[in-house]
C-alpha cells in the first residue's frame, strides 16, 4: 500500500509462476472495501480462479507489461553523451521538485505522485532517484532499486517537450550505469509496448510477462 492513488502502486502481488487464487481471495478481502485503487500482478497468464477472485471486487481489465533483463554478460555500457543532458542522483530536499517531473512525464496530476515527495524515501537501503536535465532544467526522471547483484529501473520519463531526442535511452543506460557501479551488473524493468523497442537497442530482453489487473477506470 504505497497511499498513492493509483491503483498499479498498491496491489497483492504473487511472486509465484502458478498464484494461489485462495490466498489472493483472502489478501483482497482483508483490505475490502479497498480505500484506494488498487490493482493484483501476477506473473504470466492469470488463471480462471485468479481471474475470479479479481472479478468478485470489480477488477476485471488486464494489462500486460513486459518483464526487460539486461545480463551482465552484455558488460559496462558506454556513456551516454546525448547532446548538454545531465543525469543525477536527487537530494532529499528535492523530492517535490522530482515527484512533480514525474508527474508531468507521465502527463498525471502531481498529487497522484506526492508519495515521491515523501522524505522518508530517502532513508531506503538502495534506492536512488534521478532527474535529467538540461542547462539546469528538468526533461526526465528515473529511480533505481538496487539489492545484491540486482537493479530496478523504474520512473523512466521524459516531458512531452523533449521526447523522441534519445533522452529516455541515455537515462536507461545512466541506471544501468550505477548499478554496475553498486556492483549489481543485472537489470531489470518492467516496460510499456511503446517502450519496449528502446529498451532492446540497449540490450535487455523480454523474458516473461507481468499481467497487472485493475478495475475499469
Amino acid at each position: 500500500m504505497s497511499g498513492a492513488p493509483i491503483a498499479s502502486l498498491n496491489a497483492i502481488i504473487s511472486p509465484s509462476l502458478q498464484p494461489s487464487a485462495d490466498e489472493i481471495a483472502v489478501l483482497a478481502a482483508s483490505e475490502s472495501p479497498w480505500e484506494l485503487p488498487w490493482s493484483i500482478h501476477v506473473r504470466g497468464v492469470p488463471g480462471p480462479l485468479v481471474t475470479e477472485a479479481a472479478a468478485r471486487h470489480g477488477l476485471t481489465c488486464f494489462e500486460r507489461e513486459p518483464l526487460m533483463v539486461r545480463r551482465p554478460a552484455q558488460g559496462l555500457p558506454a556513456e551516454p553523451v546525448v547532446d548538454a543532458l545531465r543525469v543525477r542522483a536527487v537530494s532529499v530536499d528535492e523530492l517535490d521538485l522530482y515527484a512533480r517531473t514525474v508527474a508531468e512525464g507521465f502527463e498525471a496530476p502531481h498529487e497522484m505522485f506526492l508519495v515521491l515527495a515523501d522524505p522518508s524515501l530517502e532513508k531506503i537501503n538502495g534506492v536512488t532517484f534521478y532527474l535529467a536535465e538540461l542547462d539546469g532544467v528538468p526533461v526526465g526522471t528515473g529511480m533505481t532499486a538496487t539489492s545484491g547483484d540486482l537493479t530496478g529501473i523504474f520512473n523512466i520519463t521524459t516531458l512531452p517537450g523533449y521526447r523522441r531526442r534519445g533522452y529516455g535511452r541515455a537515462m536507461t543506460l545512466e541506471m544501468v550505469r550505477a548499478g554496475f557501479a553498486a556492483g549489481a551488473g543485472t537489470a531489470y524493468l518492467y516496460a510499456s509496448k511503446m517502450g519496449e523497442p528502446v529498451y532492446q537497442s540497449v540490450g535487455f530482453r523480454t523474458e516473461e510477462y507481468l499481467t497487472v489487473i485493475t478495475a475499469p477506470s
